[in-house]
């Protein structure tokens, strides 16, 4: 009865269609909206090349730089150029407006491909690094979607219930969602099947039928953002959810969240690059620091732990990356044992020694 179909090449052209909708309150640069206007017209190439030209042009410790990157996110060609951006804009710019959506949008690109516990991680940051997010709704909402998918209903149910808790009363489509996913929580039939002991089984032939249960009153709902796996979206759902609005500083000082804690003594050998006659050439970017001395200090700490990890560049941001890799699937390879040890981040391609 409740199931979901995920279609990822409908994912993106959502993203391209709505991606207006999605804006927050405040002026958007009239180049984005531009863009839009044409990939939605069809002319998806000429809508990214005006893209590619602000990103070539802005500084990436300017405001509009993240801004930008989550635009080419929204209206890129396929899932694994939406990926690198939004990754980048988690890793790089986590005090950016648009961090806490990326993360989602993250969520969803990992569910529409079978990944519920890589979904989960993106997820169960946004309570965690961003507790007044104005996205805490959606993302219970998609938390319990994905539980559910697990089979765990009274994780499910619970994640359910906090989303209709946090959701505002104007958000309206939102909490029809929430409401008709909390039909799978089994609260009342389990009521039914366990009456107390002290009451009377009724005679046979003689208990009156149950009356029937007419159908939800609220439409189908398919999926609560631009980049949902599913093909049908409603395009008032996004433009009620707004991100915070952008910081007063240009670049950011806040870094992804690496749970050190989390790592047993008994875990794996760390990550180390692979040995081969070609020179290294990609590394694993897993932070951003404006100020040194915090770039130094995870670096430090990930050296401890045995990763070959090092800060990248002179002036701000510092980057924290780890190993040299001689192919981008040696690269990618290190960053699934990376994200295996609670840990994020994405490949890059590593500076001359």
């Amino acid at each position: 009865m409740f199931r979901w179909t995920y279609l990822p090449g409908a994912l993106l052209s959502c993203a391209a269609t709505l991606a207006v909708a999605q804006t927050p309150a405040r002026l958007t640069d009239p180049v984005f909206v531009r863009a839009q206007g044409l990939v939605s017209d069809g002319n998806g190439a000429a809508g990214r090349a005006l893209i590619d030209s602000v990103i070539a042009a802005t500084p990436p410790t300017a405001r509009l730089y993240p801004e930008a990157l989550y635009w080419r996110a929204s209206l890129a060609a396929n899932a694994a150029d939406a990926e690198s951006d939004y990754k980048h804009i988690v890793v790089d710019y986590p005090l950016a407006p648009q961090a806490e959506d990326a993360l989602l949008r993250l969520a969803q690109l990992e569910l529409a491909r079978g990944d519920r516990e890589g979904a989960l991680i993106h997820l169960q940051r946004i309570p965690r690094d961003y507790p007044r997010s104005k996205s805490l709704a959606r993302a219970s909402y998609w938390t319990a979607r994905v539980l559910f998918e697990k089979n765990d209903v009274p994780g499910a149910c619970a994640a359910n219930a906090n989303a209709l808790a946090q959701a505002g009363d104007a958000e309206i489509e939102l909490r029809n969602q929430i409401q008709y996913q909390g039909q799978r929580c089994p609260a009342v039939a389990a009521v039914a099947s366990n009456p107390p002991s002290s009451v009377a089984a009724p005679a046979p032939n003689t208990a009156t039928p149950p009356a029937p249960v007419s159908p939800p009153v609220t439409e189908k709902v398919s999926g609560a953002d631009t980049v949902s796996a599913r093909v049908s979206i409603p395009p008032k759902t996004v433009a009620q959810n707004e991100r915070p609005k952008a910081p007063t500083t240009g670049n950011d000082t806040k870094p992804i969240t690496v749970d050190l804690a989390k790592s047993p003594a008994t875990a794996k050998s760390p990550t180390k690059p692979s040995t081969g006659s070609r020179p290294s050439s990609y590394s694993v970017q897993v932070a951003a620091y404006s100020r040194k001395a915090e770039a130094d200090k995870l670096t430090s700490s990930l050296v401890k732990r045995g990763y070959q990890a090092r800060v990248d560049g002179d002036v701000a941001p510092f980057r924290v990356r780890i190993g040299r890799y001689a192919t981008t699937k040696d690269a990618e390879d290190a960053l699934r044992r990376i994200k295996a040890r609670q840990m994020d981040g994405f490949v890059v391609k590593a500076p001359e020694r």
